[in-house]
């Protein structure tokens, strides 16, 4: 196959993998992780990974696979006349920033979209208008503010081939190119490659009128997650690469064993034992040859408009690897100071040699999760599918790593994880839907608690058991207490009593039809919840919203649920990102989006725009005070795959994204532009903005 490439995540280079006589299958990991005492180290964990990669891809399954060259890898008062109340971006833990499309300080909006980051003047709500703006390489996505500064997230890639071109990455907001998109120089010589960076700009937003962008950090690889706690950034990401093609002409080039019956598994292990062997040598050869900035993700970090050369973001010693086998990706924390704008100064990263991507921050400490089904040398019936958490200090420049733990299952998302007086609480489904149950017996669901002892994160408590037979949809922890909704038919809200960490225990149950995917606490009584409705056979019916009464946390009432009914299908981005959750003054406020199609006609219809919800808690009543429709604008504007047509010939219409409330105002955002109407009267409208005028 000299025509060919493996592609395998960069991380797979640093990932301890067989022995060093290469003749036999690796040894499963442990949570605990090390640091690579130097380079000579590293080298040969790169030669042993990179060696199982191969043998994997030849006689197993997981990760190493052969393509054809070309293929791609995968608030506060404002003061003076401003308002005096708006929402935030709704996050997890008070005092941690999490990034969203938009930020507001009440007298101006932010907004990430299509190429720029645009500043919309928002006070007073009848004067809402765009009064600046500056393009960003890439496609931003989330940012963060910061008084007169703002960390702008984008993804920037581009496109390389042999004969020197590239070809820029698309916005999918509006299909048009994103300008050169300015990549890393880390994409390689293949025939075709795609090298990704997470960029963040830093911008001056001192003269809102004309924002500077004042400094471009590139992180080589994929972006995961980020927070703010103050003003210093701290940046999750993941890197992937391409197998060098030097390293597969070598082994191209080798006498591995074949095998003609793929379901022998004995000739498989055989040949594949074989090849470790005569792999090893020569891979080693080869990696020692390999510079640093080839086996080490890379940062640059410059001024707009210049050309810097990217340098290590991490040194050889300051990456961490586990005992054993883990997931091929490198994972790497990365800190970056918002108060300091100029280029150059600290930008300091952590490596951690898994992968990972559920994290949780409290004010102190970050968390990793990283779930077994990715051991991708793992993949046996007996699999023991379990979580390791990684523990970080967040102290600015000097994050580090204080220790792992591991704990049966697997983790949700975020929410699945809390921290609270130095305990870590984090809910597992024990079994993977994706492919069905383990060999556990009666898989369920389970809480642990976590503490740090001695460099490791200890179980100190446990709940384990819960709704056998179903998984976990949603779960938060708000103090001394907890709540969990599992699904299979219907949907149990579990509350929990957390107080004593040694013994968490559940104290009451409520079954209802559907499920929750997400909760949010509403006042000291009651929990939110968005979700689908479901009826009792499992069958799911359109997006609802759900209002439950905990003051009795033996006994749980769903006191209210509102269903957007359509014919065939409703959903909403509040679903899977609370971001699009917005619960202020009474009022919340959720994209939806409905579908509805006519057998008879062949005719469709859909809605996208904002649900606005009175919350009554005294009386436990959801009613719909409106909603927000910005079709009007689409017709208006220049359409995101045609800048030149007009959209009302192509029934395009402008996907809700986001919500956020000033005072007794709401501003809906789209990606076509903002709407501004009244909190509790939605059809009255004082002042929109649109961000592709189609004059």
């Amino acid at each position: 196959m000299p025509n060919s490439i493996f592609l395998i995540p960069l991380a797979a280079l640093l990932l301890p993998a067989c022995n060093p006589d290469g003749a036999s299958k690796p040894a499963a990991s442990g949570p605990s992780l090390q640091r690579f005492a130097d380079c000579g180290e590293l080298r040969t964990r790169v030669a042993e990974a990179w060696t199982e990669s191969i043998v994997q891809s030849l006689y197993g399954y997981g990760y190493g696979y052969a393509l054809d060259a070309g293929a791609e890898d995968g608030g506060d008062d404002s003061g003076g006349d401003g308002p005096s109340s708006y929402s935030e971006t709704n996050v997890q833990e008070e005092g941690v920033d999490e990034p969203d499309l938009v930020k507001t300080d009440g007298d101006y909006l932010y907004v990430a979209h299509g190429s720029e980051l645009s500043v919309v003047r928002s006070w007073p709500a009848d004067e809402t208008e765009k009064i600046g703006s500056v393009e960003l390489d890439g496609t931003p996505f989330a940012l963060f503010l910061r008084g007169d500064r703002a960390a702008v997230l984008a993804t920037v890639w581009e496109y390389h081939d042999g004969g020197g071109g590239s070809e820029s990455g698309s916005d999918p907001d509006r299909g048009e190119s994103t300008g050169s998109g300015d990549a890393p120089d880390w994409a390689g010589d293949s025939d075709l490659t795609m090298s990704t960076s997470t960029r963040i700009s830093i911008v001056d937003l001192s003269d809102r009128s004309a924002p500077e962008v004042l400094r471009e950090i590139d992180l080589e690889g994929w972006y995961t997650d980020a927070r703010m706690i103050d003003g210093d950034i701290y940046v999750v990401s993941n890197l992937y690469a391409w197998f060098p093609d030097g390293l597969w002409e070598l082994v191209s080039s080798l006498p591995l064993p074949e095998v003609d019956d793929w379901s022998d598994e004995a000739a498989l292990d055989e040949a594949a034992d074989t090849a470790r062997a005569l792999l090893l040598p020569s891979v080693l050869a080869f990696t020692n040859s390999m510079s640093e900035a080839e086996l080490l993700p890379e940062v640059r970090d410059q001024v707009p408009g210049e050309d810097a050369d990217p340098v290590l973001l991490t040194q050889c010693t300051d990456v961490y690897r586990p005992e054993g086998i883990s997931s091929p990706a490198v994972l790497t924390v990365t800190h970056v100071d918002l108060d300091e704008g100029d280029a150059g100064s600290a930008v300091t990263g952590t490596g951690l040699l898994s992968d990972g991507w559920e994290v949780y921050a409290s004010a102190d400490n970050l968390y990793i999760a990283q779930t077994s089904w990715w051991d991708w040398w793992s993949w046996d019936e007996d699999m023991d599918l379990h979580t390791d958490v990684h523990k970080f200090e967040l102290a600015g420049s000097d994050t580090r790593y204080l220790g792992s733990g591991r704990v049966d299952g697997w983790v949700l998302n975020q929410y699945s994880m809390s921290e609270q007086d130095g305990y870590l609480r984090i809910a597992t489904t024990d079994f993977n839907w994706w492919w069905g149950d383990s060999d556990t017996t009666d898989p369920a669901n389970n809480v642990f608690v976590l503490q740090e002892q001695d460099g490791a994160l200890e179980q100190v408590g446990e709940l384990r058991g819960i709704a056998p037979g179903e998984q976990i949809y949603s779960a938060r922890f708000m103090g001394d207490i907890g709540f969990l909704v599992t699904f299979e038919q219907m949907d149990p809200l579990f509350t929990l009593d957390l107080s004593d960490p040694t013994a968490p225990r559940i104290v009451g149950e409520l079954e209802v039809t559907g499920y929750s995917s997400y909760l949010h606490p509403a006042g000291e009584d009651h929990l939110l919840a968005v979700g689908m409705e479901g009826s009792e056979t499992g069958e799911i019916l359109g997006f609802q919203v759900s209002l439950f009464d905990i003051s009795d946390l033996a006994a749980p009432t769903l006191a209210d649920r509102f269903l957007v009914e359509s014919d065939d299908w409703s959903w909403s981005e509040s679903l899977w990102d609370p971001h699009a959750f917005t619960y202020f003054a009474d009022t919340l406020s959720v994209p939806i989006y409905t579908w509805a199609h006519d057998p008879d006609t062949g005719t469709e219809e859909s809605f996208s725009g904002l649900l606005v919800l009175d919350v009554d808690l005294d009386a436990g009543v959801l009613t719909e005070l409106g909603r927000v429709d910005h079709s009007d604008i689409a017709a208006t504007s220049t359409c995101p795959d045609d800048p030149w047509d007009d959209c009302t010939d192509t029934g395009d219409f402008a996907w809700m994204r986001r919500s956020v409330v000033i005072e007794d105002w709401l501003y809906s955002i789209s990606n076509y532009g903002i709407k501004v109407t009244a909190l509790r009267d939605p059809t009255t409208e004082v002042a929109q903005v649109t961000w592709y005028p189609s004059e």
